[in-house]
């Protein structure tokens, strides 16, 4: 009999729009199916987080975030292995609260993606739990700056996809805990096309997200910061760059980036779903994107779940260093930059040998993002 694994995540955190995050946690789903485990998804919502398609609050009942979890359920062939918990146990969607409690009572691993669960008998219940950090340094900050509980005790196992976070260079706290390090893991068989590239450079990407944060004296801000420091880059380089932005209609840098002439494409129809998100990351030229300030001031090694698609489906990857040039190679296939200057180089570099790049971009998923080697590997830290 398989042994069982539960990946707890947040996918329903954005209903509308959140192609991208589905995948962020979708990928481990699937990568641990594919390694023979008997692979469940939960998800624990608060009622706040609940919402209607016009963006207001409603139940769980009837709320867009029940409606997009059973189509997604059918899918990705998720019926009877995935729920939906309302956490003050006002409903359910898929499996039921007491089905899952049971069921974690046989499991073997449970992986606590940004510690979201935080059901305290299932949490007991399982053999093993590892907490996932996809927001190194900012997860950290919250906990320590500003007290937010972030749910880290409890756990056997910390992971972060900060490659860098603990390193000299990198001034944001740990919480006194050994994070081990991964790269996120991807599906290839689910992001490998013969489609041709798309004529544009794309990105997928929130204006402003959460607020900027401050540690030490410092402060550590929002992926607006940085695109804001090379917003002239469009001029400079002879391929369309696009932003598919979640971006207020009112806000003032909207009307400067598009003067500036960045192409900005629609959230609504390019991220509505996992499908319209893979097929917009398939049908582009490759990634060019900045990250986070905080991501780029505190040198975390951040890695994009995302980007990791864009290499999968054989579209290079052009990023701002997060410090991950000191843990992977760079130059080929994927390519870091600091600055306009660095950036307009590595577009020319990219478009000078493109076909050279995109092989070396599948290449590169192949050894180091493929999911039977990430998952195969945080398995064994987990002693599973």
């Amino acid at each position: 009999m398989p042994k069982r694994i539960i990946v707890a995540g947040a996918i329903e955190t954005h209903p509308l729009c959140g192609g991208g995050n589905t995948w962020a946690f979708l990928q481990y789903v699937l990568g641990f199916r594919r390694l023979g485990f008997e692979t469940y998804y939960v998800e624990q919502l608060a009622r706040a987080d609940c919402i209607d398609s016009d963006w207001s609050r409603t139940t769980l009942a009837c709320s867009a975030n029940a409606r997009h979890f059973r189509s997604l359920i059918e899918r990705f062939g998720l019926s009877g292995y995935a729920s939906l918990l309302a956490s003050d146990g006002s409903g359910h969607i898929g499996l039921s609260y007491a089905e899952v409690e049971a069921l974690s009572r046989e499991t073997e691993l449970l992986v606590n993606i940004s510690g979201r669960l935080s059901f305290e008998k299932i949490l007991r219940n399982v053999r093993r739990r590892m907490y996932l950090d996809m927001d190194p340094g900012f997860t950290q900050i919250w906990q320590e700056q500003y007290g937010v509980n972030m749910n880290l005790p409890g756990h056997d196992l910390y992971v972060t996809v900060g490659l860098n976070l603990g390193a000299a260079d990198c001034p944001l706290p740990t919480c006194g805990l050994h994070w081990e390090k991964s790269l996120p893991p991807v599906v290839l068989q689910e992001w490998r096309t013969i489609r041709p590239a798309g004529k544009n450079y794309s990105t997928v990407a929130d204006w402003r997200g959460v607020a900027a944060v401050e540690w030490r004296g410092k402060w550590y801000g929002q992926k607006a910061d940085e695109f804001r420091k090379i917003i002239d880059l469009p001029s400079r380089v002879s391929v369309p760059l696009e932003l598919c932005l979640f971006i207020h209609p009112e806000e003032p840098d909207r009307l400067e980036l598009e003067c500036h002439g960045w192409l900005l494409a629609s959230p609504e129809i390019n991220a509505a779903t996992a499908d319209t998100y893979h097929d917009y990351i398939i049908g582009s030229r490759g990634e060019f994107t900045a990250v986070k300030h905080g991501y780029a001031q505190g040198r975390t090694g951040w890695f994009s779940d995302r980007s990791a698609c864009y290499l999968a489906a054989g579209r290079p990857v052009i990023m701002q260093d997060t410090g991950i040039s000191a843990h992977l190679p760079t130059g080929s296939g994927l390519l870091t930059f600091s600055d306009t200057a660095d950036a307009v180089e590595a577009v020319n570099k990219v478009e000078t040998a493109y076909a050279r790049h995109a092989a070396a971009a599948a290449s590169f998923t192949r050894e180091f993002l493929d999911s039977d080697r990430v998952l195969s590997r945080l398995l064994r830290l987990a002693g599973i």
